[in-house]
């Protein structure tokens, strides 16, 4: 394990490489310095050789490295040189107590945080996994708290306990048996008794991991009160050493009263017990903490409601109320919309400007996008004509609103404000967004930039053209054809006149979200009503014709989980705006793929609202009469329709939303069945099959895509009984959870194609028994392709770490499932680039099934 010492700067010991001078950080004895491992930039801690240290070094490494979770830092290689022990974590961009320092210390840490409460949850959360391996960290402080930021801001921002101390095992019994060490600052109160006593018997201290909760607590505390310690002043640590231990969390009085009624006397009192036995356990504050989540998220919700509807009494007192909760302030709907978005979207009242300033000034990110990547100046640029048009847009440009900023579809707040804005200040407001030095030649995704929505806007004619020779469809009220609107390609649903029908309109109007189809004019001539459409490639029926005919559809599509999750949340959508679809079925599923210039990403939406309706804020709607296509029927709508002798009786039935539900999971099935339909092939077959609750052909599906789906969500989906069966947006959560658990067995892949264990190159039997566990493995469903923090996928690890002669098997598997053969890792490298030079017959392999050897 020990590599010489090289006499210069740089130096590289198992793999990590680091300059010796470059250290930013110090332990004690510890230095920290920056490296990097397996092309990784990685943090790099020096721990000084002693006598008798060597002993212990092969189960140090293996215990840390067996520590796998998000919010514990991963350990990734070790190793000595004749006078120090390296470890390589990895990087994290800066510790807590760096989120304290003074504005012009160049180490304060400036980046997005998440809520206190996440906070707190994701640091109970990597404890309780610490203490679950029967571990005691031992150095819980604010620079022992890592902060690891994501791509996308503050969603992506981890908390991590950093490994120091973690070599300590604790008995059955939760005890430890160590000198005390550490910062007088964060020590529980029995251990600071010991220290100060000593460290009696024998300068050993026996303790229990109840030690890591209360000083866990004292960090908690420091977050609420911005960098102040519960106990005292960090300048005077006796008096801090005096309030632990006599019990008297002196600035805890700082802290607002309502957030100590939300988290005080629930779970800090039981944290900072001075008695470890009375002290809560590390499972106990994960489960507290989640009470308390769920707490503060009914206030969150409450506040998101009240700034969606227009009233205008006290609007700005009401949100004072929220917000001393400690409720997330940035916390979104189900669409990506924010306080902010509802306010701008939905306020008339005078009170409006007050309260958007109120909400900026409470920590509201004013330049938060929704989930169409809209801010709040695409929102008042939409929504907002009233007076207050004109201050809102002031106000949020003054309040450091980016008003060049772009929705997903490449619009900016001047083309809101001209496609769809009708105000009497429209002018006014016009002047001010070009003031603001937005490009008023600027064009959207599809070409037109605001002169030509304002060119729309003063035609009395639309000019609406489409093919009668390219019918895309036909329903009970229209036909669909292939058409163009200003240029674009688009979906043209003409509908006669006297057969019009205004829910559909009205429906799409109120629809926005990216898996429902998008409605982009409408307008009518003598004869028909025309709806413009944005035009799809093909619907979830075409994926399954024969492979010969000509509206099969062959263009990539996403894995099932992502298509699933689109139409879940496209549902929920339209559930969440009170309307019910009603004609559920893959013919109104559409596939729209993203232009092969820009990605390869398609999108999945619902189309056809011609049968939707509105429902009540329970979900329920009067029937007027059985609508739909009967093979896609939930059991009640089938009972109805097969029992109704009078139309009197039908006026007393209530409709429900979670028809829907039933038929969204038929369509799942479909998916997994390639086609076929759950209950059944003829209509009578499946009407009747439904309604004895048989749904025969699920046995057609997977074992293994049965585990994933059918237990945890088809059955609930599929269920008979309405009020028993999910909700839109509980499917959505569902399915959230299966793609966590799909993400756990794509690790599962990696980590069985990494396996180091030494092998003989002839055992086939080994390499079947591999390729037998690939197979189920992927059966679930997962993404082959995943990819691990260095951008290894399975075929790279799988290269990577196996030798046998018969490799070859379990690579030609990873390709039949549709690995990506090329793909390369962060250096660049692919799967060829990591076998070991004499595997000739697995490198010719790859080449003959078309690796490109020359990348």
């Amino acid at each position: 394990m020990s590599s010489p010492v090289s006499s210069s700067f740089t130096g590289n010991i198992n793999g990590i490489q680091f300059d010796r001078q470059d250290f930013f950080g110090k332990d004690g004895s510890d230095s920290v310095q920056s490296g990097t491992f397996n092309g990784q930039r990685v943090a790099i801690k020096r721990i000084e050789l002693t006598k008798g240290t060597d002993q212990s070094f092969g189960n140090e490494f293996e215990t840390l490295q067996q520590l796998e979770h998000p919010n514990v830092v991963r350990l990734l290689q070790c190793g000595n040189d004749n006078n120090f022990r390296y470890y390589a974590f990895e990087w994290c961009g800066a510790s807590l107590d760096q989120l304290f320092l003074k504005a012009d210390d160049t180490r304060k840490y400036n980046g997005p945080m998440p809520h206190h409460i996440d906070i707190s949850l994701q640091l109970a959360s990597g404890l309780e996994y610490i203490h679950s391996r029967n571990l005691v960290h031992g150095n819980i402080k604010p620079e022992n708290v890592l902060i690891s930021a994501g791509s996308t801001g503050q969603d992506e921002i981890t908390l991590k306990w950093a490994n120091s101390g973690l070599t300590r095992y604790a008995s059955k019994r939760a005890k430890i048996t160590s000198q005390v060490g550490g910062n007088n600052a964060w020590l529980a109160p029995e251990l600071l008794l010991l220290k100060l006593g000593g460290n009696l018997h024998g300068n050993k201290y026996q303790g229990t991991v109840k030690s890591d909760i209360f000083a866990q607590g004292l960090i908690f505390g420091s977050l609420f009160l911005n960098g102040e310690h519960l106990y005292g002043t960090m300048e005077n640590e006796d008096e801090i050493t005096k309030n632990i231990t006599n019990g008297n969390p002196i600035n805890m009085q700082k802290m607002n009263r309502i957030l100590k009624d939300c988290y005080e006397d629930e779970i800090f009192k039981r944290i900072l017990e001075n008695d470890p036995n009375k002290r809560m356990t590390s499972t106990a504050v994960v489960n507290q903490l989640k009470t308390i989540k769920d707490k503060i998220s009914g206030k969150e919700k409450e506040l998101l409601r009240l700034c969606a509807r227009d009233s205008p009494l006290d609007l700005s007192e009401k949100i004072k109320n929220f917000i001393p909760f400690g409720i997330n302030i940035n916390v979104k709907d189900n669409d990506g919309s924010n306080a902010l978005h509802l306010l701008c979207r939905y306020y008339s009242s005078y009170e409006l400007i007050a309260a958007i300033n109120l909400v900026i000034q409470s920590g509201i990110d004013v330049n938060a996008r929704d989930y169409n990547g809209l801010n709040a100046l695409h929102y008042v640029c939409r929504y907002n004509a009233t007076p207050n048009l004109i201050d809102a847009i002031q106000n949020l440009i003054k309040l450091g609103i980016d008003p060049k900023a772009k929705s997903n579809d490449g619009s900016n707040a001047l083309h809101f404000l001209t496609r769809y804005n009708s105000s009497s200040d429209f002018k006014n407001a016009l002047e001010i967004l070009i003031e603001s030095g937005i490009n008023v030649l600027e064009k959207d995704n599809d070409g037109w930039h605001m002169f030509y929505y304002l060119e729309i806007k003063n035609k009395e004619e639309m000019k609406i053209w489409y093919d009668r020779k390219a019918p895309l469809g036909k329903g009970g009220y229209g036909q669909v054809f292939k058409g163009k609107y200003g240029g674009r390609e688009v979906a043209v649903k003409r509908v006669q006149l006297d057969l019009d029908n205004e829910k559909e309109e009205k429906a799409l109007r109120a629809l926005d979200h990216p898996n429902v189809v998008k409605l982009l004019h409408c307008d009518s001539n003598d004869d028909f009503r025309m709806y413009v459409l944005e035009l799809c490639d093909a619907s979830l029926d075409q994926l399954f014709l024969e492979p010969n005919h000509p509206k099969k559809y062959d263009g990539p599509m996403p894995r099932y989980i992502h298509v699933f999750l689109q139409l879940a949340s496209g549902l929920n959508h339209i559930h969440s705006k009170l309307i019910i679809h009603r004609d559920i079925k893959p013919q109104n599923v559409l596939i729209s793929k993203t232009p092969a210039s820009r990605s390869n990403e398609v999108t999945i939406k619902w189309a056809d609202f011609g049968l939707s309706k509105s429902v009540d804020e329970r979900g329920y709607h009067s029937w007027s009469g059985v609508r739909g296509t009967t093979n896609w029927y939930a059991p009640e709508v089938l009972e109805i329709n097969n029992n109704i002798k009078e139309a009197e009786e039908a006026k007393k039935l209530k409709g429900t939303v979670k028809s829907d539900v039933f038929a969204l999971g038929l369509v799942f099935g479909f998916l997994f069945l390639k086609g076929e339909h759950v209950y059944g092939s003829s209509e009578r077959e499946i009407s009747d099959n439904v309604i004895k609750k048989q749904p025969i052909n699920l046995k057609k599906i997977d074992g293994e895509l049965l585990e994933i789906y059918q237990n945890n969500l088809l059955q609930k989906m599929l269920e008979n009984d309405p009020s028993k069966r999910m909700t839109s947006e509980e499917v959505v959560e569902q399915l959230k959870s299966i793609e966590e658990k799909l993400a756990e067995k794509e690790k599962q892949l990696r980590d069985l194609c990494a396996g180091r264990e030494p092998l003989d190159i002839f055992n086939f039997e080994f390499y079947l028994h591999l390729t037998r566990k690939i197979q189920n493995l992927i059966r679930f469903g997962i993404d082959v392709n995943a990819k691990n923090q260095f951008g290894l996928n399975a075929l790279h690890l799988l290269c990577q770490h196996n030798s046998g002669r018969h490799l070859i098997e379990a690579i030609k598997v990873l390709i039949d499932f549709g690995i990506d053969k090329d793909a390369k890792t962060e250096k660049g490298w692919n799967a060829l680039h990591l076998f070991s030079p004499h595997l000739f017959e697995a490198i010719q392999e790859l080449i003959k099934l078309g690796i490109d050897k020359d990348a």
